[in-house]
């Protein structure tokens, strides 16, 4: 497996579709300019978390025609981070993975669900590992990365790649609202330690992609955490994004999954 990922670690305005769609388009540009195979997007890019996760299902078909004309129009495969969907009266938080062709490879539901998903969203209950020109590519998102078993059962069917959607941000424990500095190195440490392990132990190249910055919600103010990256079983840390602030991260990749004993 030979291809170069670009990470769009993006702040994503809540509630606001069209904004988000836009400043995604430039990312895949200014990727695509660099030489990206491959640009992936947090979680919740388009509509943003929580209150706008479910205020825009019925426009989730028309998020995915847009993703894929982007696809097309650059020539980049694209994981556009993920938005809600509707089947049988449930909701999912859901992925996708575009080829550069435009066609739909490959979708994930997620799992594992955090605190303020779990009053509107169902969790998913099926891996997702599906063929790609880069080979055998699987998916998570945000939390399912603190479970094992997940990436256990992916590595059963062979993946090579998993690329984690994110919208991972910093627990307040401070008072008067405000993120101290021993939560943002904790948090960050979490990650980091995770996003390797992942990789190592399943002989996997991983792509965890978290948003940037602060947004505000109805439930208060909210500090991503960031510290996108790719990682790798060999090589370990390819690419990182220390802090939380705004970046597009790239990485060569080169990775042959060992062969398993009969």
């Amino acid at each position: 497996m030979k291809l170069s990922i670009a990470v769009a670690q993006m702040s994503v305005a809540l509630g606001d579709p069209k904004s988000n769609l836009s400043r995604i388009e430039r990312f895949v540009s200014k990727a695509k300019k660099q030489g990206a195979d491959l640009v992936v997007f947090p979680e919740d890019a388009v509509c943003g978390p929580l209150t706008g996760q479910t205020d825009f299902v019925a426009h989730a078909h028309s998020y995915l025609a847009r993703m894929q004309e982007l696809a097309v129009k650059y020539g980049v495969d694209l994981v556009p981070g993920t938005w809600t969907v509707s089947e049988g009266g449930a909701l999912y938080n859901q992925a996708h993975y575009i080829t550069s062709d435009g066609v739909l490879a490959g979708t994930y539901r997620k799992t594992h669900l955090w605190e303020t998903e779990t009053a509107h969203i169902t969790p998913g209950g099926v891996v997702s590992v599906f063929a790609t020109r880069f080979g055998l590519v699987g998916m998570v998102i945000c939390w399912d990365l603190a479970f094992p078993p997940l990436f256990t059962a992916m590595n059963a069917l062979g993946v090579e790649l998993v690329i984690s959607p994110a919208f991972w941000s910093i627990p307040l424990r401070s008072p008067g609202g405000a993120v101290s500095r021993k939560a943002k190195k904790e948090d960050r440490t979490l990650i980091d330690s995770l996003c390797l392990a992942r990789a190592f132990e399943n002989d996997i190249v991983f792509v965890y992609c978290n948003a940037a910055g602060t947004l505000g919600t109805p439930e208060g103010k909210i500090t991503l955490s960031g510290c996108s990256q790719v990682t790798h079983p060999s090589e370990k840390v390819i690419s990182h994004a220390r802090g939380g602030r705004e970046k597009l991260l790239f990485a060569e990749i080169l990775h042959q999954r060992a062969e398993v004993p009969a």
